[in-house]
C-alpha cells in the first residue's frame, strides 16, 4: 500500500480533535493556494488525509472555507481550479492572521508520526 492510500485509510478511522480538523482544512487551503512550503509528495499525502476527513459521515465540514475547498479543487489535483485561484488566495489571506503556527506544526507532526514519514 502506498503512503497516500495509507494516509487516507488512517484518516478514515482516526479520532481527530476538532483543532486538528480545523488545521487540516487550513492546510488544504494553503496548499490550494500553492503557498505551502511542503514538497509535492507531502502535499499530496496531506490532501489524502483531508479527503478522508471530508468523506467521513461523522465529521461535518459545512463552513465557508471547506465549501470553497470543495468547489475549488478536483480531487485529482492539489491545486485550485484556475477560476477559483483569486478567491482561494483571498480566503487564505484572511485566514492566515488567525492561524497559529504551533497548531499547524502540531497537526503536521501528529499526521507524520501516525504515518511514519
Amino acid at each position: 500500500m502506498d503512503i497516500h492510500q495509507k494516509a487516507y485509510n488512517w484518516a478514515l478511522n482516526h479520532n481527530f480533535e476538532s483543532i486538528e480538523i480545523e488545521y487540516a482544512a487550513k492546510l488544504a487551503l494553503k496548499m490550494l493556494d500553492d503557498s505551502c512550503q511542503m514538497t509535492h509528495e507531502d502535499r499530496k499525502t496531506f490532501f489524502f488525509v483531508y479527503d478522508a476527513i471530508c468523506d467521513r459521515k461523522d465529521i461535518e465540514l459545512n463552513d465557508d472555507m471547506n465549501r470553497l475547498i470543495f468547489l475549488a479543487r478536483d480531487r485529482d489535483t492539489i491545486f485550485s481550479k484556475s477560476e477559483f485561484a483569486d478567491i482561494v488566495h483571498a480566503c487564505k489571506e484572511e485566514i492566515i492572521p488567525n492561524m497559529l503556527k504551533v497548531h499547524m506544526k502540531a497537526y503536521k507532526k501528529m499526521v507524520r508520526k501516525h504515518l511514519n514519514f
